[in-house]
């Protein structure tokens, strides 16, 4: 439509400014001008937010990852439900951690809080606890809201940092790490098709895990969610392991009185539903018990640089190798540390001449808790190779071979 700006003039009138210079006619038209695009520039939802509202980035999300979330308020459009049917990726919810040591003797929460009969935990709580490439502050949302579902469904107390160390070496991604997770705990878990058979779902009964995307009222990167209940009128309840989210203002009504489907299906990702009707009435309870034994290297005390060193070795060497393979490279660089053939220091068998092919890579080395898992169990044992096993490749180094582990063949020295 086209807006005249002498519409409301008379006829009479048009052309006319009586008495004024020809600067000041052009200063009027200007003035007109301006009122009419101010009323007509659009606002958007983006744009509206509480000034007194400090954002907070989670898991990078990933606090300060974190993981995984500032939210911004978005637009919901009512009109149009896509049948979202994307599986879900890796997430990166969270910011990268800071490269220091993670002090795993601090004190974590151990009372279960719930609301509404439902645990909810706090990943922020652990931001000491090594899982994936981070911690379970900055990359723990889909192990804590694991935790939420574990705890709920049997009854027993599953602490985020406990499946953190359970399940945090498995896996590529923190997908993966979920759905291992789900397995080991032997929970009656199934990837959802849909969002609408999430919703169908949820109508007999069930919870379900949902992974939001940036396009989402959650958060900015990617972020896990739990659907844990239904009110009367139909709004979904959510448990969210990112607590500063339940503070913020286009979120604080949501989770004290539900959710609108819409509010999910915006941004949605993928979803896990958990049969509550199929657990049974004397649930599967996991523990992991290592054997006692004795250390082999009692005086090997490594510093938090010389773990990271070692870290990147063997992802550089092994991350495709079985948990085995990769403990066996750890104990390939502890053995010839102690063995004092091949340097005094981990730098020095690491950076020792002809000892390891990938050091040149060593910046561009992405390790994760799989590798440093790898180091704790060779130093804690049991353990896998004999002390005088010093070589590996894919080749035989020379005659006097071990034995071979995935696609490396172990030789003594």
């Amino acid at each position: 439509m086209r807006l005249s700006v002498l519409a409301s003039v008379p006829d009479t009138e048009r052309g006319k400014f009586p008495e004024m210079s020809f600067y000041k006619k052009i200063l009027a038209l200007m003035c007109v001008f301006s009122l009419l695009c101010g009323c007509l520039l659009p606002v958007h939802a983006e744009d509206v937010t509480d000034p007194s509202e400090e954002f907070t980035t989670e898991e990078t999300t990933d606090p300060t990852d974190p993981t995984d979330e500032t939210t911004q308020a978005t637009e919901t459009t009512a009109s149009t439900e896509p049948e979202v049917t994307t599986s879900p990726t890796e997430t990166t919810e969270d910011t990268q951690p800071e490269e220091t040591e993670p002090d795993e003797s601090s004190s974590t929460p151990t009372k279960v809080k719930t609301v509404n009969g439902f645990p909810l935990y706090n990943q922020l709580d652990y931001p000491n606890k090594r899982f994936g490439s981070g911690t379970v502050a900055t990359s723990g949302c889909g192990i804590t809201s694991l935790a939420m579902v574990a705890t709920y469904l049997t009854g027993h107390t599953y602490l985020p940092d406990e499946l953190a160390g359970y399940f945090g070496g498995y896996g590529e991604n923190n997908v993966q790490r979920v759905e291992y997770g789900a397995k080991q705990l032997q929970l009656p878990i199934k990837k959802a098709d849909n969002i609408r058979q999430i919703f169908a779902a949820m109508k007999e009964g069930n919870i379900a895990i949902l992974l939001m995307s940036h396009l989402s009222i959650f958060t900015e990167t990617q972020h896990f969610i739990v659907l844990n209940g239904m009110t009367d009128d139909g709004k979904y309840l959510v448990a969210d392991s990112y607590a500063p989210n339940y503070e913020k203002w286009d979120l604080k009504r949501g989770f004290e009185e539900g959710f609108d489907e819409d509010d999910l299906l915006l941004g949605y990702n993928g979803g896990w539903i958990f049969d509550v009707s199929a657990m049974p009435e004397e649930p599967f309870i996991y523990t992991e018990e290592k054997p006692d034994c004795e250390p082999r290297y009692p005086d090997v005390e490594l510093t938090w640089d010389e773990q990271q060193l070692m870290a990147k070795i063997i992802w550089l060497e092994a991350r495709g190798e079985s948990k085995e393979g990769q403990q066996a490279i750890a104990e390939i660089i502890l053995n010839r540390l102690v063995s004092g053939k091949f340097g005094n220091t981990i730098h020095d068998v690491i950076y020792g001449e002809g000892q390891f092919r990938t050091t040149p890579f060593l910046k561009d080395a992405d390790a994760w808790q799989a590798q440093y898992d790898a180091i704790d169990d060779a130093l804690t044992g049991p353990n896998i190779l004999p002390m005088n096993v010093y070589y590996f490749a894919t080749y035989p180094e020379n005659g006097r071979i071990w034995g071979k582990i995935g696609g490396h063949i172990f030789c003594y020295g």
